[in-house]
């Protein structure tokens, strides 16, 4: 079986392991400059700032396979047959709708800001894969959305192709509950080092 392959913005990622190496040096010069008794007092907040930068800006992924869409958001994991995909959008985002009505969308794939689909031309989403003549700037090839909508345009028209079968339901969620307790746990270490700081 091919490998996955992996849709993952590149400008979100390099900002957010900008942001976490900033963190982790804030760390090293506290612990070198004030001792462990300041690391301490604020290390929580760094590493809340740290992990909540890979949450929202590294893990979030748009993958294809020959048997399905997965689509990992901060805090959930969707994964869609693609006999359960009825369309493809990307109005706000890459968005997946089922046959059964749900409607899924790619945290890893926002549609791009006013200033780029204002610049975009016609040309630039003419050719983009789907159905109907409508194309918007988000389709566009360059952008978050336009990019994973084509990665799995091609792989359902494929599936479709080869006459897969069109079947409702079979959509799997899966809740991040390791990232949701992590998440509230340095949350409430973050704010409980800051409310015992002396003050004054």
């Amino acid at each position: 079986m091919p490998e996955p392959v992996v849709f993952r913005p590149r400008g979100g990622q390099i900002l957010a392991w900008i942001a976490i190496a900033s963190c982790a040096a804030g760390l090293v010069f506290m612990a070198v400059t004030d001792g462990v008794a300041s690391l301490l007092a604020w290390a929580w907040p760094l590493v809340l700032a740290a992990w909540l930068a890979w949450l929202l800006y590294v893990r979030p992924y748009v993958s294809v396979t020959e048997g399905f869409a997965e689509i990992g958001n901060p805090f959930r994991t969707h994964r869609v047959p693609w006999g359960d995909i009825d369309r493809v959008d990307t109005r706000y985002a890459l968005t997946i709708h089922t046959r059964d009505g749900r409607r899924i969308r790619a945290w890893a794939a926002p549609a791009p800001g006013a200033r780029r689909a204002l610049s975009t031309r016609r040309e630039e989403v003419a050719g983009t894969p789907g159905e109907g003549e409508t194309r918007r700037p988000s389709d566009a090839a360059g952008t978050e959305s336009g990019d994973s909508a084509t990665l799995v345009l091609r792989h359902l028209e494929e599936y479709r192709r080869a006459a897969g079968p069109a079947l409702a339901g079979g959509t799997a969620t899966t809740l991040g509950v390791l990232h949701i307790g992590v998440t509230a746990v340095l949350i409430a270490a973050a704010v409980l080092s800051i409310a015992l700081l002396p003050h004054g």
